[in-house]
């Protein structure tokens, strides 16, 4: 009883500095947060965050490792989905997107700044792998999609690259105004992104 206990708080302290963590890197950005103002707002010692962490880029994987992996996971079980239905696939995964941003705005704003993030930089080189996987899957949907829309074809890099940075934006914009998305609403967005994809 008293080692479940044990690990049910160690858990409890490792999710409240991941929590913080998380509310400032998306508040302030990575480089602007110190190991200090994370441990002085999660009520830990400096040697606490360093023995479940071990650095702060050990916080920010943590993060990734949680949320970034979820985000994959979502956006890979929609797009395996794919049989020829090209729009509703889309659509499902901006609606998908927009509903992931919602219920995680903090590690959402840290996404769409870690994928911008300048090359060789820490929270580059934390995130590159994720970003790889998630530009892979839409890059894959695109090329299935050729089989279909031949005019994509040789084109499939540009258009899932724009589609991608076209649907995350997108979620970005929802979160931060807080707009309600309904079905006669994706319908349009969806058909403004993909005109000119696969007409």
């Amino acid at each position: 009883m008293n080692v479940m206990n044990n690990d049910s708080m160690k858990d409890s302290i490792k999710e409240k500095i991941l929590l913080v963590a998380e509310r400032l890197f998306a508040s302030k950005g990575y480089d602007a947060v110190g190991v200090q103002e994370i441990v002085v707002e999660s009520g830990v010692t400096k040697p606490t965050l360093y023995y479940y962490f071990e650095c702060k880029q050990g916080v920010l994987e943590a993060i990734i490792e949680q949320k970034g992996t979820r985000l994959i996971q979502t956006t890979r079980k929609i797009s395996a989905r794919y049989t020829g239905d090209f729009f509703h696939i889309v659509s499902d995964l901006i609606e998908a997107q927009i509903q992931f941003a919602e219920e995680n705005p903090d590690f959402f704003r840290i996404h769409c700044t870690l994928l911008n993030a300048p090359e060789n930089s820490i929270p580059h080189e934390v995130y590159k792998h994720t970003a790889k996987a998630l530009y892979e899957i839409i890059f894959d949907l695109f090329q299935k999609a050729t089989s279909v829309f031949g005019n994509m074809k040789g084109k499939e890099e540009l258009y899932s690259t724009l589609f991608f940075n076209n649907m995350t934006t997108l979620a970005m914009l929802y979160t931060q105004k807080k707009y309600k998305i309904d079905k006669d609403t994706l319908y349009q967005i969806t058909h403004s992104i993909l005109y000119g994809f696969a007409d």
